[in-house]
């Protein structure tokens, strides 16, 4: 049977103290006809080594039965753009996924930020929580997981690459990026939680209103903690799957 072909690819990006995995409810809860004809790439921090390096995870439904996910090194993407450069390419970033995605010199056809932010404001927060994150980053992780109200389980902890991270989320500032991609004819959907303890609801409207209101659309907001797409992911499919259905 010809295996149906890929109109679009999906390029996702998991936040802080998360892998791929994250994302997995969300594509069992999107139709067949959409997981079929779409290409699922993650960026994957390699947080839990025991499950994935750093690197690409690429989706393979159908093909693994023990994991759907199918490991690549971060340098396959630019192959990947390449054979797909036909294709819309669509960026979802959760978190700090989404400025990581901004990263990337690619061409997009819409971003999306669940949770997301281009710049971090509570940064006495941050200090605290990077100074215990020194001395107990298993009792940090917990306590986040907790705030954000899912669990990642994990056996082993890359904790260089996680304080490397937090560290980096004191002097973020992705706004000219966003801007850049969005100049080249991207156009921009972010969702945020009013139930949200991570990124609260009045960062995200200053990080992304300004941008939004240029496109005529306004933020997405919802009753929702900060893993709320990995908790419940049906609260974002009605505004989500239509726009991943389009092309």
């Amino acid at each position: 049977m010809k295996q149906p072909e890929i109109t679009q690819v999906l390029f996702m990006a998991h936040g802080w103290g998360y892998n791929h995995r994250f994302f997995n409810a969300l594509l069992n809860a999107l139709p067949a006809n959409t997981r079929n004809t779409t290409l699922f790439v993650c960026l994957e921090a390699g947080y839990f080594p025991e499950q994935a390096r750093q690197g690409l995870m690429i989706y393979t439904q159908g093909i693994n039965n023990q994991s759907p996910w199918v490991h690549y090194p971060a340098e396959v993407l630019h192959s990947l753009v390449l054979a797909h450069a036909e294709v819309p390419w669509l960026g979802l970033g959760h978190s700090l996924g989404f400025s990581k995605l901004l990263d990337f010199s690619v061409r997009w056809h819409s971003l999306f930020s669940l949770h997301g932010f281009t710049h971090f404001t509570n940064n006495r927060v941050l200090a605290r929580m990077i100074h215990k994150a020194e001395q107990n980053m298993a009792e940090v992780l917990a306590d986040f997981h907790k705030r954000c109200g899912h669990d990642a389980h994990w056996a082993t902890l890359n904790e260089q690459t996680l304080l490397a991270d937090l560290r980096s989320m004191q002097t973020l500032n992705a706004t000219q990026a966003l801007q850049q991609a969005l100049s080249h004819g991207a156009e921009l959907h972010a969702w945020a939680g009013n139930r949200d303890e991570i990124v609260p609801l009045a960062l995200a409207q200053q990080c992304f209103d300004p941008t939004l209101k240029q496109q005529n659309r306004g933020l997405y907001t919802l009753a929702s903690e900060h893993a709320g797409i990995a908790t419940a992911p049906a609260r974002y499919t009605d505004i989500l799957l239509p726009l991943l259905s389009q092309h």
